[in-house]
């Protein structure tokens, strides 16, 4: 496994001039350069470099690593950037979630949320798939392909490309791309202060291209319902800017009414359905972070308040985007397979929902 995991290191040839760099380094802590709009403050070095090595005089710029360790990388990359996706997004070292503020998806030590600090971030972290690849989606730049799925995703057809980070075969940045890097390219420069209107890659909801929503400052590391992500939503299948028209992109047999219906038999859980607003569901009225509901309007939405009848069931009602600690990337222990699991541990989410099942 080869994974571009990237960090500037001083040039010996200009030794100085990355002054505080190498303490990042040694401490294994990504600089602050992966934000919507880069602050003026952040050096252009942070995240470029000119040269990468200089007549022989200078180690190289970027690192690669395996995850253990590091070893210099002399390979050009797109816009002579010193990272990768991964590089800027992971962390070797600790279980820490953001550091710089830059949020960290994939930990080689596990985010067991004992701290705000180790708290895994809203998309759940890719540490979980090194232990079971039913536990998040296998991205190339962490491990190989699903030992079970290979490139078919459940609910979908054969991918010619197992899944990357960004790109043709990822899911944030320009799709028409291929190169992972080319497909962000702009993006971390965008002035997204006016807000998310999907109009480019840079303005949409978390690099996600044409998405809607509303970005919590923190990726809800601090686990509070009064400050959370909020996730566009329709009942329209259509409609191109929702989350779970995103997820149907891969995983299309799930996102359809076909099977759903109004009444029972049920062929799958709704997606995409209006929280009834009536009976068990008219319960649901604080928002809850186990059971997350999406919106007509994110940005006129109340933030800890769900308003049954009209807020909206989506994928990520119940799963992570990127991994989590049980199976199928749920968001609870729905199959109690953790030590010790109950009853009570697998109708979490359930009942948030279904009220009257609590």
């Amino acid at each position: 496994m080869e994974t571009m995991v990237m960090r500037d290191r001083i040039c010996l040839a200009v030794k100085g001039l990355l002054v505080g760099i190498a303490f990042l380094f040694s401490a294994g802590i990504a600089p602050t350069p992966c934000l919507a709009k880069v602050p003026k403050d952040i050096k252009c070095s942070v995240c470029h470099t000119m040269h990468n090595s200089q007549d022989g005089d200078c180690v190289a710029m970027a690192l690669e690593s395996d995850f253990s360790g590091w070893t210099e990388n002399t390979s050009a990359n797109p816009s002579l950037l010193v990272y990768s996706c991964i590089g800027c997004h992971a962390n070797i070292d600790n279980a820490d979630t953001i550091v710089d503020n830059v949020p960290l998806v994939f930990n080689v030590s596990e985010p067991t949320g004992s701290t705000t600090a180790t708290t895994p971030l809203a998309g759940g972290n890719f540490h979980y798939i090194l232990g079971s690849d039913a536990k998040g989606h296998n991205v190339a730049d962490i491990k190989g392909e699903d030992g079970a799925l290979g490139r078919t995703p459940p609910g979908g057809s054969l991918m010619s490309s197992q899944l990357r980070c960004s790109g043709q075969y990822g899911c944030h940045g320009d799709r028409s791309e291929s190169g992972q890097l080319d497909a962000m390219k702009k993006t971390h420069h965008t002035d997204d202060s006016g807000g998310i209107t999907g109009a480019s890659v840079g303005l949409s909801y978390r690099f996600l291209d044409g998405m809607l929503g509303k970005e919590d400052a923190d990726w809800e590391q601090d686990n509070v319902n009064t400050s959370h992500n909020e996730y566009k939503g329709s009942t329209d299948f259509t409609t191109e800017s929702t989350m779970s028209w995103l997820c149907a992109r891969c995983h299309g047999n799930f996102h359809s009414d076909a099977g759903t219906g109004t009444s029972n038999p049920w062929l799958r859980h709704l997606t995409d359905a209006v929280l009834k607003g009536s009976g068990e569901y008219a319960g649901y009225t604080t928002y809850n972070l186990t059971a997350p509901v999406a919106r007509p309007d994110p940005n006129t939405a109340t933030v800890n308040i769900v308003t049954p009848g009209t807020d909206i069931i989506m994928c990520l009602s119940c799963h992570r985007t990127h991994a989590s600690p049980y199976s199928k990337m749920m968001r609870w222990d729905y199959r109690g397979e953790g030590t010790g699991a109950t009853l009570e541990d697998t109708l979490t989410g359930c009942v948030v929902c279904h009220t009257s099942k609590n």
